[in-house]
């Protein structure tokens, strides 16, 4: 995991403590995940810095609980969308952007009614490759990386979404888990699209 200062640090263990508070009253993260929180949530989603541009504008759809959008936010101090359809997700999402004091924002929205551009599009747990291309490809620029954390079915599903689309792909080992794989994209787009 990355190094951190103590006030990130303790930043981290408060948005922990938030998670497991609102876990009572809505399922954000599985119950047997919070006794392992600072690997399976925490680690998992600060590896995913490493593979971005520094300073940049991040995109976490699917937010739920945060992650990995929170978790990037408190670490980087980058601006981070917190995309999240579904209210009351949405309203633990801005409860805790204002306890951590983040420059972030939540969207409640579904991605593919969004606008604007991001540097990094992420999504943790929310559908298959081809589909999330399809979901965010609006949201990119030329130079945005897309950085999913996938299970050890990544490879498959690549090859999957390269039957209708092209790009720059790589496949990464995850740092948290051995079965786990995190795919990055670049230049992402519909094959036959120039």
């Amino acid at each position: 995991m990355i190094a951190v200062s103590r006030g990130t640090a303790a930043k981290l263990e408060q948005f922990e403590a938030l998670v497991r508070a609102e876990n009572i009253h809505q399922n954000l993260v599985s119950a047997s995940t919070l006794t392992e929180f600072a690997t399976r949530h925490v680690a998992d989603g600060a590896q995913l810095i490493g593979l971005a541009p520094p300073q940049s504008s991040w995109c976490d759809i699917g937010s739920g609980a945060g992650l990995p959008g929170i978790v990037v936010a408190i670490i980087t101090g980058d601006p981070v969308a917190l995309v999240e359809p579904r209210r009351l997700r949405a309203d633990f999402l801005r409860r805790a952007c204002q306890a951590l004091a983040l420059d972030a924002i939540v969207i409640e929205s579904k991605a593919d009614r969004m606008t604007g551009s991001y540097d990094v599009i992420t999504a943790r747990a929310v559908a298959d490759l081809a589909t999330l291309f399809a979901m965010t490809e609006h949201l990119a620029h030329s130079n945005t990386r897309w950085i999913f954390p996938k299970g050890r079915n990544a490879q498959k599903e690549l090859d999957a979404a390269l039957q209708s689309w092209q790009g720059e792909f790589a496949v990464v080992p995850s740092e948290t888990s051995d079965e786990a794989l995190i795919v990055v994209a670049e230049r992402v787009r519909r094959r036959g699209k120039r």
